[in-house]
């Protein structure tokens, strides 16, 4: 949740043990007279909710929630594990809600409203009042129990509970007039769908229906927040359950919280062969990422300028890709223990793809979700991005392709797209081309993954894989060791992109570098003028090209400006950068930036970075058309080859 200086009131767990009694029969019996008008619209169906039974709909329905978990349980003296887990997060988060409700009523003078409406002094002049505070009071039980309800479970056996689709279709009414009335229909609903929509049939069925139906409730107060009046008693004041990390602020969603870092496979830079460049740059971003200022929620290398939101590595299968990722996450673990900074390693789900109409879309807004918690470090990588970001206009491509790309373009720019520079969403392909166009254009830093490319790189890769026979017997491996050449000599760590990258730019796509000695031929490229001369006519040659990969190169400048290593002695003694308030690192960091520039000047780095940008993004959006024509070419030659053995 977004950091404030409002102080936490704390609430303790006894406070809740005052409403358990009255949770528990609510469970025992949700009644509720249901408006037979909700139940069905041009869109949605949901009269089934109301079962077989010969009822009018005036009269009141009852419901049991504990039956139907005995029934789940499948067991008429103990509920399973997890429906026993789901009921207990359902019946404290009535609990909590009820208490703050209560502070609610207290602080608001809602307490006194209803002394003396019951004994009937109240003044006809403050009904609007008294009806309009007993609304918001409503809506403050039913958003914090639903809140922390979803909150809970987002906890539980949280793997096996994705991979499960349930089909929910929403809630018919949500009544909050009064708190008892949001109480009986929000439970007499949740009671149905256990009962009458026959999706739920085991706990883990209970679990992902439960999530379902909470976080849609807690939505549809979000929906209507603007519309209640004296919220300002509840907004005010947060609140934090003792022995957990759920805060209540307001009409707010917990986030990020319940996300806990996958596992991964320690991996070294050094382990890895050649790709000097990208080691270097991903190396560069982790070092960036953990410039993280957590009191101001700030991070002076965004400020600056380079720290990229979203990059990407594209390179052939097998040239380490997967081990940049694992090296990487490698880094940014030690160095968040050492800092004592949370790290959050969150990759996307390998089932992010749902067979189910909008399931896609809502598993891609639960992974975006913690990216929101400005309380860690988090690296988030797409591995094969080419299987769920492929380009929606290619034949084939799934509906959920389709609502994860529409979740992604919004959460990388756009009004969702918070970034606190505290997070990197990193894609890695082989097949660069087949990604959709406009994810494309969100990449604002791109870098080539070719793997071992030299005698030495090859050299050095049979040497990680003999060396241990040595460990195990000396002399086993009877191979003379090569001339002039020391082991690992050549995978040295660079300290800047510059010393890769000197003499003249070597261009990829020869149309690119006719555009640009064209209008070298009449600019100087250490003028704007080039620039803008230049760009117009790359967007006459390739329409793709846009205003985003203008901003995209400027974020690469920045990003090159700023390619400087941090001193070590910073690492030794935290207390020289890493634990000083955020002014002064930005101060440090801008001299640092300084000294870094040393003989270069911004008018040549602007101009690498501007093509080689242009001719990496060329040579991806070509690279489709030339794979088509070899796989034609090589159809024709097998066609040829068996009209000859014919």
């Amino acid at each position: 949740m977004n950091s404030t200086n409002t102080a936490l009131i704390p609430i303790k767990r006894e406070d809740l043990d005052t409403y358990k009694q009255e949770i528990t029969g609510y469970l025992k019996h949700a009644s509720w007279q249901a408006d037979a008008n909700n139940f069905k619209t041009d869109e949605i169906d949901l009269t089934f909710l109301r079962g077989n039974k010969a009822l009018d709909m005036n009269q009141t329905d009852e419901l049991s929630i504990l039956k139907n978990a005995v029934r789940i349980s499948d067991d008429r003296i103990l509920l399973s594990n997890s429906t026993n887990y789901a009921l207990n997060a359902i019946r404290e988060g009535y609990c909590l809600g009820r208490h703050i409700a209560h502070l609610y009523e207290k602080s608001s003078g809602l307490e006194q409203l209803h002394e003396r409406n019951r004994n009937h002094s109240i003044y006809q002049s403050e009904l609007p009042e008294f009806h309009d505070k007993q609304q918001t009071q409503a809506a403050v039980l039913v958003f914090t129990a639903a809140n922390y309800i979803t909150y809970i479970l987002s906890q539980h056996r949280a793997e096996e509970v994705s991979a499960i689709n349930i089909d929910f279709g929403g809630i018919p009414e949500v009544n909050i007039n009064r708190p008892s009335q949001a109480l009986n229909s929000s439970l007499y609903y949740y009671a149905a769908y256990l009962e009458r929509s026959k999706v739920v049939t085991n706990d883990l069925e209970l679990l992902k229906l439960t999530q379902l139906y909470f976080k849609r409730l807690s939505e549809e107060i979000l929906l209507r927040k603007d519309g209640l009046k004296h919220t300002d008693f509840f907004t005010n004041h947060h609140y934090k359950l003792e022995d957990s990390e759920f805060i209540v602020q307001g009409f707010e969603s917990q986030t990020g919280a319940t996300a806990t870092s996958m596992t991964f496979n320690k991996v070294r830079m050094e382990q890895i062969i050649a790709n000097k460049e990208a080691k270097h740059m991903f190396k560069r971003y982790a070092e960036r990422l953990l410039c993280f200022d957590l009191k101001t929620g700030k991070n002076p290398m965004l400020e600056l300028g380079g720290l990229p939101s979203v990059t990407m590595a594209d390179g052939k299968p097998g040239t380490g890709k997967s081990m940049l990722i694992a090296a990487t996450a490698t880094i940014l673990q030690e160095k968040c223990e050492e800092l004592s900074i949370p790290f959050l390693f969150w990759p996307l789900p390998e089932n992010i793809i749902s067979t189910y109409q909008g399931g896609s879309a809502e598993r891609a807004m639960e992974w975006f979700r913690p990216m929101h918690d400005k309380n860690k470090i988090i690296f988030a990588p797409i591995d094969d991005a080419e299987n769920n970001l492929e380009e929606r206009t290619r034949k084939g491509v799934s509906a959920g392709v389709r609502e994860l790309i529409g979740v992604f373009l919004r959460n990388t720019e756009g009004a969702y797209a918070i970034n606190n520079g505290n997070r990197l969403i990193s894609l890695f392909t082989n097949i660069p081309d087949q990604i959709d166009k406009a994810v494309l254009s969100r990449i604002q830093s791109r870098v080539s993954i070719d793997g071992a490319k030299t005698k030495e790189d090859f050299i050095d890769q049979d040497y990680i894989w003999w060396k241990k026979y040595n460990k195990l017997m000396p002399e086993f491996v009877d191979a003379n060791n090569p001339a002039n050449y020391e082991f690992m000599e050549a995978q040295t760590e660079i300290t800047s992109l510059s010393s890769l990258h000197h003499g003249a730019y070597e261009f990829v796509n020869p149309e690119v570098k006719d555009i640009y000695d064209q209008t070298l031929s009449s600019l100087d490229p250490k003028s704007h003028d080039f620039f803008g001369t230049f760009y117009a006519n790359v967007q006459k040659k390739y329409p793709f090209f846009s205003s985003r990969d203008l901003r995209n190169i400027q974020k690469a400048v920045d990003s090159r400006i700023i390619d400087f290593d941090l001193p070590e002695i910073w690492w030794d003694e935290l207390d020289l950068f890493f634990k000083k308030d955020y002014d002064t690192k930005l101060t440090m960091l801008r001299e640092l930036m300084v000294q870094n520039m040393g003989q270069a000047t911004f008018s040549d780095i602007r101009l690498r970075e501007a093509l080689f940008y242009i001719d990496t993004a060329v040579r991806i959006n070509e690279t489709g058309i030339n794979r088509e024509i070899e796989e034609r070419a090589k159809e024709m030659m097998i066609n040829r080859k068996a009209s000859e053995m014919v």
